[in-house]
């Protein structure tokens, strides 16, 4: 018989949390390699012969923090602003943002629809995913996992291991690349308090499911960096 007890959950601690997600990084990427095989994964044509009509639309790319991509500010007068971002060193111990993100289709800022979005590795599917917000706020939440934020704790891990891939894709030579597809929001009758209105359902993380199993039922495996799949 097993003796009940009044003790709450442990605690993660910080540093509990970073020895988690370290660990769960490395089922991904280990020594700035990607550990899967992306040839493994379906081709961005394969994967819309599959959904057939449904439209991808290539809203951004990924690519490295740096001046290069990211160009110095300039204020009216020529100088430089003062409020410059932080770019990627050459430091191995580099902890700050590695990688953003250069919109190439205004989809990209559309706060108006839910998306479904797919992420594609060299021209391969690794990860389905959805948002209710703008594409560009979805992956500027997965931007901010940083090395030096997950040591505060002040990001997820899925954003923490999502842009640690996405670096190692782009150190390894592969474009990263953004696809939405567009999730508008349906209109439902509700009558409540005495009031009938016609209201917004959001239907998109059924839909997200319905895109998965559609991947799972032609590939017999979810893509390679669905972290989060059946939480």
């Amino acid at each position: 018989m097993i003796a009940e007890t009044n003790m709450a959950p442990e605690k993660l601690t910080k540093k509990k949390k970073l020895k988690i997600a370290y660990e769960k990084l490395t089922e991904y990427a280990r020594d700035g390699k990607l550990i899967f095989n992306i040839q493994d994964q379906p081709t961005l044509e394969d994967f819309q012969n599959l959904i057939q009509d449904e439209t991808m639309t290539h809203v951004a790319n990924c690519v490295l923090n740096t001046q290069e991509n990211f160009p110095l500010k300039y204020n009216k007068d020529g100088k430089p602003s003062k409020k410059q971002r932080e770019y990627l060193t050459d430091d191995c111990d580099y902890n700050g943002k590695k990688i953003d993100y250069l919109m190439c289709h205004e989809y990209w800022k559309d706060g108006d629809n839910d998306w479904l979005y797919t992420l594609f590795y060299g021209g391969h599917l690794v990860k389905i995913g959805m948002t209710i917000n703008s594409l560009e706020e979805r992956y500027g939440s997965y931007s901010c996992g940083t090395p030096r934020a997950m040591k505060k704790g002040t990001c997820s891990t899925t954003n923490f291991i999502i842009s640690e891939c996405n670096y190692a894709a782009l150190k390894n030579g592969m474009s990263v690349e953004i696809y939405g597809i567009k999730c508008p929001p349906t209109k439902i009758e509700k009558t409540r308090f005495g009031i009938t209105k016609m209201c917004n359902s959001s239907t998109v993380r059924d839909e997200e499911t319905m895109l998965t199993e559609c991947f799972k039922n032609k590939y017999n495996h979810l893509p390679a960096l669905c972290v989060q799949s059946g939480k």
